[in-house]
């Protein structure tokens, strides 16, 4: 799949896109936050995000909020058919320049253990393994432990 940058148009998340992020999350195998609670996030919990489009499609989003000194991610994804083409990698510099802009000194995220695929992601974009987070994630199967990952900016 070729995509050309021209054709690429990123968004800021906002309450005429939100279907389109439910979407996406759905699509990517993620957990599908309520409408009710993405509201939520933008209105009153400092939250804000991107979604990626190519052309009038979808291919990927990232949901963050600030807090005092530092961001966090909350829920990130890219198509599969569209992964290990920089386009995670787009999405994420467009959270780093939130950073550097508001001179938040961390970022900070919780990832699946056994998310392999995320976790490299995760590592070449400079983030650090920094905590286990034992039995975080419920799962078909029960419980699963989360990590935690972080970069420091200034």
């Amino acid at each position: 799949m070729v995509c050309k940058k021209e054709e690429l148009k990123l968004t800021t998340l906002g309450l005429n896109n939100i279907y389109l992020v439910q979407k996406l999350q759905k699509r990517c195998d993620d957990r599908v936050w309520k409408k009710e609670s993405l509201i939520h996030l933008l209105k009153k919990g400092s939250g804000f995000g991107f979604v990626l489009s190519e052309g009038f499609t979808g291919i990927g989003y990232i949901l963050a909020r600030s807090l005092q000194s530092e961001l966090e991610i909350l829920s990130f994804g890219v198509l599969s058919s569209y992964r290990r083409m920089g386009f995670g990698s787009i999405l994420f510099k467009e959270i780093e320049k939130f950073i550097i802009i508001n001179k938040k000194s961390k970022l900070i995220l919780e990832v699946n253990s056994h998310n392999n695929k995320a976790k490299n992601f995760y590592k070449s974009m400079g983030l650090d393994e920094i905590k286990v987070l034992s039995r975080y994630y419920k799962t078909d199967n029960g419980q699963e432990d989360g990590l935690m990952m972080s970069k420091f900016y200034f």
